[in-house]
């Protein structure tokens, strides 16, 4: 591999190139139809005490996402680390995902996601998109985090600051996740190296967004320690679009001897947006001036294992919130106020008793508590809902088998179930399969599982507080059920070139809804049904050692056809590229379909007429890293989104920022 090492002089200008030298004298061309802008970088010297010699260029990595990984149960999960948040200068979790492929967004602001109507959410390939219910969970290591009090996830509960790295399970194999058709997961940072080492932030942009955020840690003989905070704002780039993001963290570890580590895990945040409203050429209700406020703590303790036959952990997990919707004083509708408590134990084991073979099993058990007031800005008595609590307990097993068949092949079934048991809701079972077949840089999978999503607090919140008609028909209802099938294939053609194929079906059905007159009574149904069929593909091309691309395409068709955020066609590519050792370009780029847009109503027999057109964004990060040393990366950078300046919609009436900027110092130490 080539290796290219840069000196500096007292003044910061190059004063040689060490050997082995590279030819820059040579001209290469680039064809990147799919992003249709072209950068042009300078740089700019800064000064340095003494010569220094900067770190040998190495293989960069990839763009958009670091990597999809196969487990021993055919199950896939894509991972986008902390290096592709930083590229992408994300500031939330729905820009940190923006580019991955069969993942949709929705948002009104710059920062922050507002939490009522339409204003933040993430879906997987056309799932996500029920309000109130969810049926994509968010985590943090693998315990879950969101608004219990209506069910779906609050985007900005969960601060990028939280994550070291994010998971995306697109499939909710059983043996991995449960209550839920698909998930993403947070994994959270911890500090591993042996000496001090942090990071500072400082960005100003467009719209007077403003972030500011802080991390530090140690790891010391059996102790680590990380602590971590951030200050993410701004006015939005429309009147009444403001957002703004805090957060605090620690993470306290102990590993008492080569078997154990033990870890706690504390987060606050609190939070705001603000509605911007619809345009209002538009016609449609005013809500601008609404604001979404929300407020959390989330501990998590941990206890975890390893030897040379079992591996497992258990967790113990508490988190506390309130989000609520104020909108009496701007729109004139009621505000929604509303604190929940998630509670519960996590337990999982691994065991290994002979040659490539293991056995699993765990346990999860889960308390959701909530209670909602309703204050009428027509001035009549407050209603109230709870405090009310829901139980819900699961347990699961699985088996997987590697056979060695000779000639560089390998063959990995597996089979598993999961039990649910919900106090309000009855019985569940959930089975999967799943096979890995492997030879050489070829690997070949194919899995079935049944996903089991229960109703929550919301049917209740609804029939208690929003439609009373609706009485006690909610306790009739039955879990919601998603089968899902995939089949892919991975091929690494060489170390420089890879690609992957996936196309899946998920069959939903017993989806809750309520029935209206005149056909019906008010009442709650497990009736409802949807289908969605898709493929994607994706390709990584590392030509150079300081070049690297990646492309993904998702195919996509839903029954029905109106189901949101579900484009029939999406494009998504992304690019790194090191011209000099310290100077570091990243491009990302997408095309998205014409889509329905607003959530999928609960309401039997509705219809979505609601459609936003296609659009294609481009966007740009170019960072010089600083000549000096630490443990910690120091870089200026400057960012730009929406380079083409396009207007954009992911709600009608409700038009994105244009083009901006974002000038950035990160200084590590």
């Amino acid at each position: 591999m080539r290796q290219l090492y840069w000196a500096f002089d007292k003044t910061g200008a190059v004063s040689h190139i060490a050997r082995p030298m590279l030819n820059f004298s040579g001209s290469a061309r680039i064809s990147l139809p799919l992003f249709g802008c072209l950068a042009v970088v300078g740089t700019t010297q800064l000064f340095a005490d003494a010569p220094v010699v900067l770190d040998p260029v190495t293989v960069l990595a990839t763009p958009v996402v670091a990597e999809t990984t196969l487990d021993g149960y055919a199950g896939a999960k894509t991972t986008v680390g902390i290096e592709q948040i930083d590229a992408l200068n994300a500031q939330d979790l729905a820009s940190a995902l923006r580019r991955t492929p069969g993942v949709s967004i929705t948002r009104y602001n710059a920062v922050g996601a507002f939490g009522g109507g339409e204003g933040g959410m993430i879906l997987v390939r056309g799932l996500g998109s029920s309000r109130p219910g969810g049926e994509i969970k968010l985590t943090v290591d693998g315990v879950p985090k969101y608004n219990a009090v209506f069910n779906h996830p609050l985007l900005d509960l969960m601060t990028l600051d939280l994550a070291a790295s994010v998971e995306v399970s697109r499939c909710a194999a059983p043996l991995e996740t449960g209550n839920s058709f698909a998930s993403i997961n947070l994994v959270s940072p911890r500090a591993s190296t042996p000496e001090p080492s942090g990071q500072l932030t400082l960005t100003r942009g467009s719209f007077a967004t403003t972030t500011e955020s802080l991390s530090a840690g140690e790891k010391a003989g059996q102790v680590d320690a990380y602590v971590g905070q951030s200050y993410r704002a701004s006015d939005g780039d429309r009147p009444d679009s403001s957002g703004r993001l805090t957060s605090q963290l620690a993470q306290l570890g102990w590993q008492p001897d080569k078997i154990w580590d033990l870890s706690y895990l504390i987060n606050h945040t609190n939070n705001q947006a603000t509605d911007p409203g619809p345009l209002s050429a538009t016609g449609l209700a005013q809500t601008r001036g609404d604001v979404y406020a929300t407020r959390d703590w989330f501990h998590l303790a941990t206890a975890a294992h390893h030897t040379d036959v079992e591996e497992g952990w258990f967790k113990a997990y508490l988190n506390t919130g309130e989000g609520n919707w104020l909108r009496r004083f701007s729109s004139g509708n009621d505000d929604s106020l509303n604190s929940y408590r998630l509670s519960g134990l996590r337990a999982r084991e691994a065991l290994h008793l002979w040659s490539d073979g293991e056995i699993i099993a765990g346990a999860d058990y889960d308390l959701s508590r909530g209670q909602s007031t309703t204050v009428p800005a027509s001035g009549a008595p407050n209603s109230s809902f709870g405090p009310t609590e829901f139980r819900l307990f699961s347990a699961y097993t699985g088996l997987s088998q590697n056979f060695d068949l000779g000639d560089d092949l390998r063959l990995t079934p597996s089979t598993g179930v999961r039990y649910y048991d919900h106090a309000e809701f009855g019985a569940a079972w959930a089975p999967q399969a799943g096979i890995v077949l492997t030879r050489a840089k070829t690997k070949f999978h194919a899995s079935y599982g049944r996903a089991i999503n229960y109703p929550g607090l919301d049917v209740a919140v609804f029939s208690q507080i929003i439609i009373p008609p609706l009485g006690q028909s909610w306790k009739t209802l039955k879990p919601e059920q998603l089968d899902q099938f995939e089949l892919g294939v991975q091929h690494d053609f060489n170390d420089a070139f890879s690609t992957e194929l996936t196309v899946f079906r998920n069959q939903g059905r017993h989806r809750y809804v309520f029935e209206t007159p005149p056909a019906f009574s008010f009442q709650y149904a497990s009736i409802d049904s949807f289908r969605t069929d898709g493929a994607e593909l994706t390709a990584t091309i590392k030509p150079r050692p300081n070049l690297s691309f990646f492309g993904g395409a998702s195919l996509l068709r839903t029954e029905p056809s109106d189901l949101p955020y579900s484009p029939k066609l999406s494009l998504v590519g992304g690019l790194t590229w090191q011209p000099i050792p310290v100077i570091t370009v990243n491009a990302d780029a997408s095309y998205i379909g014409r889509q329905h847009a607003s959530s999928q109503a609960r309401a039997y027999g509705a219809t979505n007429a609601t459609e936003v057109g296609a659009y294609a964004l481009c966007n740009l990060r170019v960072g010089y890293t600083l000549p000096w040393r630490r443990p910690q990366k120091s870089e200026v950078f400057l960012a730009g989104e929406n380079l083409l300046n396009r207007t954009y919609y992911y709600q009608p009436g409700y038009p994105l920022p244009g083009a901006s900027v974002t000038a950035g110092l990160k200084f590590g130490f």
